[in-house]
């Protein structure tokens, strides 16, 4: 495992979408499927939260599309 695995990222960390070529800041890494656990049938899988870093409007990606911006 490297340090760019979404796992090592800490969250506030500057990095770019490689699916969209954005750059933003790593803001959560969730299921947003089922919140509460209560119907594991629903799950879709962990997303990135990423909100740019100048204010405006949050978008998520797969965390395997994620690079550490320098």
């Amino acid at each position: 495992m490297n340090d760019d695995t979404p796992a090592r990222i800490p969250f506030g960390t500057t990095v770019r979408d490689l699916a969209t070529g954005r750059v933003g800041i790593l803001r959560d890494l969730m299921d947003p499927g089922d919140p509460y656990g209560n119907a594991p049938q629903m799950r879709t899988g962990t997303l990135a939260y990423l909100a740019p870093a100048k204010g405006g409007v949050e978008w998520t990606t797969d965390p395997d599309q994620l690079e550490r911006v320098n």
